[in-house]
């Protein structure tokens, strides 16, 4: 298999996620996955790119710590693979946030919510889109820290 195909089937997962089909988003994202696997040795930044989407599959079906495990997983191949600055690294950070935040757990969601919030704001044309969502999670969390929720 190629990279391209890889490619292709990713976005096709992007896409079943955006219309709500879950289950065929985890399937694109699964063969992204083994396809890069298979393509880079195991070891390239677009593997856990493959993982975070997989883990967004999850997250969409509010399957919190299916999502946690993929996005730690990202995250782990980022670390090997990708600068400490990396958008990458600021997107599924916040993500890992949201599914922690989700089950409850302010404190290690607030961690992971702002390093990905603190990188992705230092960005020269940061998404906005990503920043308030962040911004809401972290109001969220410090509400949960403080047992106002």
């Amino acid at each position: 298999m190629y990279p391209n195909v890889a490619s292709t089937l990713n976005e096709l997962g992007n896409l079943a996620l955006m219309n709500n089909r879950h289950d065929e988003g985890e399937r694109y994202f699964r063969r992204v996955v083994a396809i890069y696997r298979d393509v880079y040795s195991g070891k390239h930044y677009l593997i856990g790119i493959g993982l975070a989407n997989l883990g967004s599959a999850f997250m969409a079906r509010k399957q919190w710590k299916e999502a946690e495990a993929l996005f730690r997983e990202a995250l782990e191949m980022y670390a090997q693979t990708l600068a400490p600055g990396h958008f990458n690294i600021a997107i599924t950070r916040i993500k890992l946030g949201r599914v922690l935040l989700r089950q409850k757990l302010y404190k290690q969601a607030h961690v992971e919510t702002k390093g990905g919030f603190d990188i992705l704001s230092k960005q020269s044309s940061p998404a906005v889109s990503w920043l308030n969502n962040a911004r809401q999670d972290l109001a969220e969390e410090e509400k949960g820290m403080n047992g106002t929720l």
